[in-house]
């Protein structure tokens, strides 16, 4: 029961949208009324002519022109709901459910996407919005019909019996507590058979991302028995749950067949002893026939829940996991406009199970002056990154305080804390879009000429005017359609535009070729001019210039000075320095 248990959030949760859109809901309950009307009142016109015409051998015109009536009034009404609800669900409804969980994933911080495959994010985004049109539908559609037309039917058979009213209604009653628990035990089944589904889509998302990885070593067999692995996974838990389904269809489907009789067995004899004429005995039959065949419907309506419950659970439990960073609820205004940064005391150990209870930094000091040029090296893993996503609050620290021109930056608003510092990773990332909108991102009221300009200081211009669209041309998801020194160039051109007071570089400048590294290097230290800057550089010859050389391994510092100090010093930045071949480290 434990598993089931988060599936009907999923329900709750949609339940709680339908209230956000009142106007909808009504519509669609006098819809579900009207359908309702539909199966049970023009049945029972069509009887009492009927009975007109057996007992007094007349056609009665106003009854008939009555059921004609009601008849294209209910189809006017259909017209109409369709017309303007379906238009309302479309437009008001779906779009917030697509738009809620973009804005809780756009809001979530570093480590959230780091745990999970991106392809599978996007499947249960995908899946939480169209499994609310399908609970909607369900609804609005089929349940609802189907309770209103079992109150008309059971006041119309009360009427002219009770007993079998209430022996009908216990029945009604009976069958769905049988349906409706045999889906809660179902429920397990099918989390685990969606889950499954999720990590196969997770799976393909890694493989495409990492295809040119799989050609590289002729891997392909070896992935493609890895996904056939999964995928036969999923299939056998998509089978069990179905299994399971097929054999509480046909428990309800002999219950249908025991009320449809037990009924019918009544109604002859109600008829032979007088108490019911024949339009009255037929018309039984027929709110009867209906009943057991939504009896047989409520299957499928469950069922559906069951789709719904187990297809959204996965984004349910996601929104409501809050992230790891958050603002404080009163944060300050950034006062950042110098950029002095300082580490004080600071402890920081990763939270995620590879790195649990390992703590990088303990006590942790740093101080860097406003406008002054600070490189960061050593081995890797001692934390020089580390400390950049730390800057950019993509992770909180355990202890110690950081702060910029004096503001613990936990009391700033992260979006305006990050709108201070320029960031260039090592791995630059571009959307699949023109990249005129790549460079503009963190200004994109920029103009043209703007851009262009910062394009020519990163010595980008003449390779993108040499494209057949510019800065139109589509730069390909996460910017394949370019080499990796052009991709560096466009991000650094990025943040030229972004003119924050603190810069951080991460291996900027790896990508580029010697001839393009010396060129850029002019427009680095230009773009470095009145800032302050921390640049992380395994090619020590980037870094010769800076105003501090800060050596770190495991967590902390080693030693730290200019170049020329720390060569003299002849500790580790001089044996990294002695190791360069063509300015990279030997590892």
């Amino acid at each position: 029961m434990e598993q089931s248990t988060p599936n009907l959030k999923a329900l709750r949760l949609y339940l709680s949208y339908m209230r956000r859109f009142p106007l909808f809901s009504i519509l669609s309950i006098l819809f579900s009324l009207m359908l309702a009307l539909q199966v049970t009142v023009v049945p029972l016109l069509v009887a009492l002519l009927l009975g007109q015409v057996i007992h007094h051998h007349i056609i009665n015109v106003g009854l008939l022109v009555l059921t004609g009536a009601v008849q294209a009034a209910l189809i006017i009404l259909s017209y109409l709901f369709d017309h303007f609800g379906v238009a309302l669900l479309h437009d008001a409804v779906e779009e917030k459910l697509y738009q809620h969980p973009f804005d809780y994933l756009v809001d979530q911080d570093y480590s959230f996407f780091t745990d999970r495959f991106g392809g599978a994010i996007v499947t249960q985004a995908s899946r939480f919005a169209k499994s609310y049109t399908i609970f909607n539908d369900t609804i609005f559609f089929h349940l609802l019909p189907q309770v209103f037309s079992l109150l008309f039917s059971l006041m119309v058979i009360s009427y002219y019996s009770l007993p079998l009213a209430l022996a009908v209604l216990v029945m009604w009653l009976f069958a769905m507590w049988v349906i409706v628990k045999f889906a809660i035990n179902r429920l397990p089944l099918r989390r685990g058979a969606v889950a499954k589904e999720s990590e196969q889509v997770g799976e393909l998302a890694d493989v495409i991302t990492n295809s040119l990885t799989i050609k590289t070593f002729s891997a392909e067999e070896r992935e493609r028995q890895r996904y056939s692995v999964i995928n036969k996974e999923r299939g056998i838990r998509f089978l069990r749950s179905w299994r399971r389904a097929v054999r509480n269809a046909w428990i309800v489907e002999t219950l249908c067949v025991i009320i449809q009789m037990v009924v019918l067995v009544v109604g002859i004899v109600m008829l032979q002893r007088g108490n019911i004429n024949v339009p009255t005995f037929l018309l039984f039959q027929v709110y009867i026939f209906r009943i057991v065949h939504d009896i047989r419907r409520s299957v499928f309506i469950v069922r559906q829940f069951e789709v719904v419950a187990g297809d959204a659970q996965e984004m349910t439990e996601l929104l409501e996991q809050s992230p790891l960073v958050q603002d404080k609820p009163f944060a300050e205004k950034s006062l950042v406009s110098k950029g002095a940064i300082e580490l004080v005391n600071m402890t920081f150990q990763y939270q995620d199970d590879t790195r649990l209870n390992e703590a990088l930094f303990e006590n942790f000091n740093l101080v860097i002056k406003p406008g002054e040029k600070v490189g960061l090296v050593g081995p890797s893993g001692g934390g020089k990154t580390t400390i950049t996503r730390l800057l950019l609050r993509f992770m909180d620290i355990q202890g110690g305080v950081i702060k910029i021109d004096g503001q613990d930056i936990r009391d700033i608003k992260q979006q305006e804390l990050r709108r201070t510092i320029a960031y260039v990773p090592q791995e630059p990332l571009l959307f699949h879009r023109s990249i005129k909108e790549n460079i503009s991102y963190g200004k994109p009221s920029a103009s043209d000429d703007k851009i262009s300009a910062v394009a020519k200081k990163a010595f980008a211009h003449d390779f993108i005017t040499s494209l057949p669209q510019g800065y139109d041309t589509l730069v390909g998801e996460r910017g394949v359609k370019l080499s990796g020194g052009q991709r560096q160039r466009v991000a650094i051109a990025r943040a030229m535009l972004a003119n924050a007071p603190i810069l951080i570089l991460d291996e900027a400048t790896s990508a580029l070729d010697s001839e393009s590294e010396r060129l850029i290097q002019k427009a680095l230290w230009e773009l470095m001019k009145d800032k302050t800057a921390v640049v992380i550089a395994h090619r020590l010859s980037t870094i010769q210039r800076m105003d501090r050389i800060v050596v770190m391994d495991e967590g902390k510092i080693i030693e730290q000075g200019s170049h020329k100090t720390l060569l003299n010093h002849k500790g580790l930045y001089a044996k990294l320095w002695s190791h360069q071949s063509g300015g990279f480290i030997e590892e």
